[in-house]
């Protein structure tokens, strides 16, 4: 029984280990036959790329608290994260392929990178700078703004961070969700006081103004300038006045409009009969209108009053339409019958273009040319090329001039004198003008931008030579010719400086621009513009500013004529022009 029992227990036990034996084997096998196919889907599965950078403000200082999303090509985010205290942020396992990385934050615009490309496994740094609502003189007037650069002084814009979510940190790396509305707006204000002396045409005499703005996260916007002149000497007729408001407001969900109201009042201006005094008035405004991100659409209007013995209002209507097929690539339209308003970002400023016109009989002739321009541009990340072509017929283009105008020489209706700075504006003759026109911008580093401007087209030369005296008003011929420009803007973080330079070239025996409607018409040959900044602790002045301006530093082209009475006068696309000042900001 016993040697039964044993045999019996001992023969389980076998089975057992037999059956535990084909288990393991089993089980071998099966990781065997599956291991290839773990291995496969591993290696099919890509490393996921990273992003990673620093968030600053335009003075260099990082920003806490600031969003920055990883976009798809439409749009989509496709990761984000939150910076950190010193403005740090990471996006983790973002799938290779093409991103863009936008940068936002409450009373700042936003900031993109596009076309940023990632690998399995890159690791991407990307910097991103934000530029507040408006930065009181942030950049300078030595050439119009492009639309790929920040904003000049006292400015907004809607593009901001006004709808996105509210976030908070919950750790070192997660993100709360705390509110999914639009944040409550929020609203900055500013004053700016300066004190300026120049000897620009409708500019002389020590100017002071005071420019109030506001403006809140939701878009809306408002700026208040008032200033005056004083001149000293025999030719001082009384101050020179002027006074703006401008006003923007959202408009839909993508759009925006922006109005501007101004009164100028120049009593030190002569015109024909020894008419003096010289009034103003201008309604500026523009519509702004996106379609998604393919499509954006400006239309406005620019609304003249001026009196001098006569008066003449006349509109000048606006209209710029962009289609962006691709991230790169952007296709325009653009047609303006203003030098000065051609798009809404030519209303951003307080301080008003003063519009100009001769007195002419019972007559008011303001100046009168229609501008249209096909362009493409091709954009990457620091920079962008244009190619444009363009057509201008000009009615009534104002030449510039400089000398002493005497009554004789304001007979003929075709001039404005400034009778204080001994610099004036005549009528020229009508011509029109074909060319192309090629436009380059380039960052170079964090505080060097470049500029390179090409144009082919006609200008007007001086037709009457100083050796002979001539009873009729000096006549002008267009011409072919060329013009080539550069320029160059700079920040020096440590001392705060900002600079801006540029020479545009064009043939010396022309007196109006190459390409009349350009960004860089108004800068011919060498102009500057300096802004630095004064802290004087010890006074407790901490937001002082020293600023010059200068255009046509070396006083070139420069053409004679000689008027009815004998005398030599000079025209020249822009006579040399100076303003230097100080400016408070509280």
């Amino acid at each position: 029984m016993q040697g039964r029992g044993f045999s019996g227990i001992g023969w389980r036990s076998v089975s057992c280990a037999s059956a535990v034996k084909r288990v393991r084997l089993q089980s071998v096998s099966l990781l065997l036959v599956l291991m290839p196919v773990a291995i496969g889907v591993a290696v099919a599965q890509p490393k996921g790329a990273d992003v990673s950078g620093i968030v600053r403000d335009a003075q260099g200082i990082p920003q806490m608290g600031a969003l920055v999303q990883a976009l798809l090509p439409d749009a989509t985010p496709a990761g984000m994260a939150v910076t950190d205290l010193k403005g740090h942020y990471v996006i983790r396992n973002l799938t290779p392929g093409k991103y863009q990385v936008r940068a936002s934050a409450a009373l700042f615009l936003p900031s993109m990178r596009g076309d940023l490309r990632l690998r399995a496994g890159a690791q991407a740094i990307v910097n991103l700078t934000l530029t507040t609502l408006f930065e009181e003189s942030r950049w300078l007037p030595a050439e119009r703004r492009q639309p790929d650069e920040p904003a000049d002084e006292w400015t907004w814009s809607l593009r901001t961070a006004a709808n996105r979510p509210i976030l908070r940190l919950a750790g070192d790396q997660d993100v709360v969700l705390i509110s999914p509305g639009p944040e409550t707006p929020r609203r900055v204000s500013h004053t700016r006081v300066e004190a300026a002396s120049g000897d620009g045409f409708g500019g002389g005499g020590v100017k002071n103004a005071v420019t109030y703005g506001t403006a809140s996260s939701d878009g809306h916007g408002t700026l208040v300038r008032a200033g005056s002149s004083v001149v000293s000497g025999p030719y001082a007729m009384g101050a020179a006045t002027e006074g703006s408001v401008v006003y923007q407001q959202p408009a839909g969900m993508f759009g925006y409009t922006r109005t501007r109201v101004s009164f100028q009042d120049h009593p030190e201006m002569m015109g024909q009969g020894g008419a003096s005094g010289y009034q103003a008035y201008t309604i500026d405004s523009a519509e702004v209108m996106n379609f998604g991100d393919m499509l954006s659409l400006e239309v406005g209007s620019s609304l003249r009053a001026v009196r001098m013995g006569a008066a003449s209002v006349e509109a000048r209507p606006f209209v710029k339409l962009a289609m962006r097929p691709s991230d790169m690539l952007v296709l325009s339209y653009r047609m303006a019958r203003s030098r000065e308003t051609q798009s809404a970002d030519d209303i951003d400023a307080a301080d008003a273009p003063l519009p100009v016109a001769v007195l002419q009989g019972d007559r008011m002739l303001q100046e009168r040319g229609t501008h249209q321009q096909f362009a493409a541009t091709l954009r990457n990340g620091k920079g962008s090329i244009r190619t444009a072509y363009y057509r201008d017929s000009i009615d009534r283009p104002m030449v510039a001039g400089t000398g002493p105008v005497t009554g004789s020489q304001l007979a003929h209706g075709t001039m404005l004198a400034d009778a204080t700075t001994g610099t004036s504006r005549m009528m020229g003759d009508a011509y029109t003008s074909v060319g192309w026109s090629v436009f380059a911008s380039e960052q170079l580093g964090q505080n060097v931008w470049t500029t390179v401007e090409l144009n082919t087209g006609d200008a007007l030369s001086v037709v009457n030579a100083p050796q002979t005296a001539s009873p009729t008003a000096t006549r002008f011929r267009a011409g072919r010719t060329k013009s080539a420009a550069v320029g160059v803007k700079a920040l020096l973080p440590a001392s705060g400086t900002q600079l801006r330079t540029s020479y545009r070239w064009q043939n010396e025996q022309t007196v109006t621009p190459v390409n009349l409607f350009s960004a860089m018409s108004r800068q011919p040959y060498l102009s500057l513009s300096v802004r630095q900044p004064l802290r004087i602790r010890r006074l407790r002045l901490e937001n002082m500013e020293a600023f010059l301006d200068v255009t046509n530093l070396l006083e070139q082209g420069y053409q004679p004529y000689l008027s009815s009475d004998g005398r030599t006068l000079y025209l020249a696309q822009s006579p040399r022009m100076l303003q230097a000042g100080l400016a408070f900001t509280f």
